[in-house]
């Protein structure tokens, strides 16, 4: 990331900035001869594109679109040399034959099509199914062609004549993806029936049946050796099979949404797919890791295809863009962090040693990444639902994470193995903590029950019950001998227990709503609560008593924090107002407002001179806690703000953010007192070029396409034509990036379209594509 940043005269030629986010960077009078940007300028169509294939020979693009034209583009020039029109409906698929004279277009009109592509003439129509034309292949020899149909059938028409050879049934559905094996004996099909079926060509009879997918199975395709066979489905899954076995041989977790179609590549070792997330993945064949993800589209992507050499893939989708994307390997790239988590980030911790965050999300997954680099150290896998929860113990080698699945597991933070997992929990367990000076943790579910555990052998030492709704927080005292929780709607309470003998001391309950979140302060002898009734309460926790109510929220109060000095209380509610409280008097010293939609999280710096405040509103904001002011605003996340966490190394001055797109970042605030500022020290690259108010005035060597591309994505200037000589100075880019970093540690150290997943604040919610008819 290079935002904001002075890049004037650098020289960037043959520098691959694949990613790369320089939105207002000023780029003007840089050398930008042969660089990458990872992308291609888009092609903007005038409706929702539904399919997109790549000629034989690489030198043309073709696209169906949902009006029923067929469009046809050059890859030397990405001018539009042929429109075949004739259909009446959407184009599901487009194949050519393979000497790529001819396209074969199968539609929602129910009609396939053969087309010649030199003379735009339609020279068979093929009639026969339904409803729908969902999918249409060539043979290798390009004699026959198969197409699946609304009915649940697979066709098999002479390309010739367009005379019907075979009707192939067995589907109890619709039949959603066809195609031929390289050697062309064998068809592959699939549909809603959630099955995958592989049919002998010459006899028409089904010889396997692939089961495993748990809902519609969109597209199936081959490897160019013949030998695997992927497919993707609603449930989120690209499966690879053994052709010979009919074995499933690995499944490609990634993908949030419905995957919708997929592709290999013609060397075999890339497969590409895309979803209702709004994404390309590109996955190595072989290890089934995914290499890359591609973002940019505004909606869901129907077609995805991949260039002969592999250098380029395109992707069609319902935003009525084609974008075509560099994805070839080579010059000097710059660090790409990798992307992490698929969904939302509920929870960041950084190791008690500073050296190591954690995170965890929707996905299922904790992920352990190394502060300095960014890389990804080890993905812990084994929950089968939402990780809510996470908490390094005391020394660092473990963690315990807490999950919808109702389990909670000991993972070895070198090994990256989870030695135990606990089961008892009826509930979601929705928090875990280590308890201070004992080998003892503790969790809560969303029965209103809380458990504590023994550490080493796993066992429940005490089942805590008394709340009648889920548990929000769990709370132990400094000196460890207490432990309190909170419930949310209709229960109301706060339950103040012993942490030796698991007794109730105390149930406070002078909280007219749920209780939102509880701390206690660093001296131990004060607890604060929060509430949807617009109010905090501070509590005496040797006696149970309030002492203080703080009044002043105007909407439910999110979120409450202690100082690290204990002597201020820092609390933000559900219209994004953050309010600074004086510990010892209960007064409002500061009313923060800046965030516009609810405050989902605060933290104090180590010495209490700042705090950060995250938002649903997609920004992190920096606040002197003295004056009141905001120091700094972080606006280019593009992302609901989940959880924060300031490093535990002395002076380190960074913190990390998690997101509901299932991203982390770490900041760092750089900057003398008074003159505070936010820098990005590492985050994710999706592969999105962001240059909205970059300066390309005077770039010398820039491309004719290159130069459409930024200003496509919002560069402004005009380029010089041709590369020009001048005794100025040039900066490399190297030195660039080393001046950046000593700056950093000088200061510091059918298918209908569905709705695109949205954040599942409170609830979960289920979106389906069906199919037009």
């Amino acid at each position: 990331m290079f935002e904001s940043t002075q890049l004037q005269g650098a020289d960037l030629r043959k520098v691959t900035l694949r990613g790369t986010q320089l939105r207002q960077t000023d780029l003007s009078r840089t050398k930008m001869a042969a660089v990458q940007f990872g992308e291609l300028p888009y092609i903007k169509e005038t409706d929702e594109v539904t399919s997109c294939v790549y000629s034989p020979d690489g030198g043309s693009l073709s696209v169906g679109l949902v009006n029923g034209d067929i469009k046809i583009y050059s890859t030397s020039t990405w001018e539009q040399t042929h429109t075949l029109t004739g259909h009446t409906g959407r184009v599901w698929r487009i194949a050519y034959s393979p000497n790529g004279d001819h396209l074969v277009s199968g539609s929602k009109d129910s009609s396939i099509r053969l087309w010649v592509v030199e003379g735009e003439l339609c020279i068979h129509i093929l009639i026969g199914h339904v409803d729908g034309v969902y999918s249409v292949a060539y043979s290798p020899g390009g004699d026959t062609i198969a197409s699946a149909g609304d009915e649940g059938t697979v066709r098999v028409w002479k390309a010739g004549t367009g005379d019907r050879q075979l009707i192939l049934t067995g589907h109890t559905s619709f039949a959603l993806g066809v195609t031929y094996s390289p050697h062309g004996r064998q068809l592959a099909s699939c549909g809603a029936d959630q099955t995958v079926r592989l049919w002998d060509v010459e006899t028409g009879i089904c010889t396997h049946t692939l089961s495993g997918h748990q809902d519609f199975v969109r597209e199936v395709a081959y490897s160019p050796q013949g030998d695997i066979l992927a497919s993707c489905s609603d449930d989120k899954t690209v499966r690879l099979w053994d052709v010979k076995t009919g074995i499933c041989s690995r499944i490609l977790n990634g993908h949030s949404a419905y995957i919708l179609t997929l592709a290999f590549s013609l060397q075999g070792d890339v497969i590409a797919s895309t979803s209702n997330d709004m994404t390309v993945r590109l996955w190595d064949s072989e290890t089934g890791t995914c290499r890359q993800v591609l973002t940019g589209h505004s909606k869901e992507i129907w077609g995805v295809a991949i260039s002969p050499n592999g250098g380029h893939v395109a992707s069609a989708s319902d935003d009525k863009i084609v974008r075509l994307w560099d994805v070839r390997s080579g010059g000097t790239v710059a660090r790409q962090i990798p992307v992490g988590h698929n969904r939302g980030v509920l929870s960041v911790k950084y190791s008690p040693q500073g050296d190591q965050i954690a995170s965890s999300s929707h996905d299922g997954t904790i992920t352990l990444w190394d502060v300095e680099t960014g890389v990804c150290r080890r993905t812990l896998g084994g929950h089968t639902d939402w990780v809510r929860s996470i908490a390094f113990s005391p020394r660092g080698e473990m963690i315990v994470s807490g999950s919808d699945d109702g389990t909670i597991k000991l993972w070895d933070v070198e090994a990256g193995t989870c030695s135990q997992t606990l089961t008892g929990h009826d509930g979601y367990v929705v928090i875990v903590t280590y308890l201070t000076g004992r080998d003892q943790l503790a969790s809560g579910d969303t029965q209103g029950v809380v458990r504590i555990w023994d550490v080493e052998t796993g066992e429940c030492r005490h089942i805590m019950i008394g709340h009648s709704e889920w548990v929000t927080n769990i709370a132990h005292s400094p000196s460890g001998n207490q432990i309190t929780s909170s419930s949310s709607e209709y229960s109301n309470t706060i339950r103040l227990r012993d942490a030796d003998s698991g007794a109730c001391l105390h149930t406070l309950s002078g909280h007219d709503e749920g209780v939102r979140g509880i701390v206690y302060s660093p001296q131990g002898d004060v607890l604060a609560s929060a509430s949807d009734d617009k109010t905090v309460k501070l509590w005496d926790a040797e006696t149970g008593e309030c002492r203080y109510i703080l009044i002043g929220h105007s909407n439910s109060v999110s979120v409450v924090v202690y100082s690290p000095q204990g002597d201020q209380v820092a609390s933000g509610d559900n219209d994004g107002t953050v309010r600074i409280w004086n510990a010892e008097t209960g007064e409002c010293c500061h009313t923060l407002t800046g965030h516009t939609e609810t405050v989902t999280s605060i933290v104090y710096s180590p010495k209490g001179e700042q705090i950060i405040s995250g938002s649903w509103d997609k920004t992190v904001q920096l606040w002197d806690v003295v004056s009141g002011q905001c120091l700094s605003t972080i606006q280019t996340i593009n992302s609901t703000i989940l959880s924060m966490a300031w490093s535990t190394k002395p002076d380190d001055n960074c913190f990390v953010v998690g997101c509901e797109d299932g991203s982390v970042h770490v900041w760092q605030v750089v900057g003398d007192e008074g003159m505070r500022s936010i820098r990005l020290r590492w985050g994710p690259v999706k592969g999105e070029l962001i240059v909205k108010d970059a300066s390309i005035q005077d770039v010398r060597g820039l491309s004719q396409l290159n130069e459409q591309l930024l200003k496509q994505r919002g560069a402004k200037g005009e380029p010089y034509a041709r590369l020009r000589e001048t005794g100025k100075k040039v900066i490399s880019m190297g030195s660039v990036v080393s001046n950046l970093k000593k700056s950093s540690s000088k200061t510091t150290q059918g298918p209908s379209s569905s709705s695109s997943p949205s954040a599942e604040r409170h609830r979960r919610r289920r979106t389906k594509s069906t199919f037009k008819r």
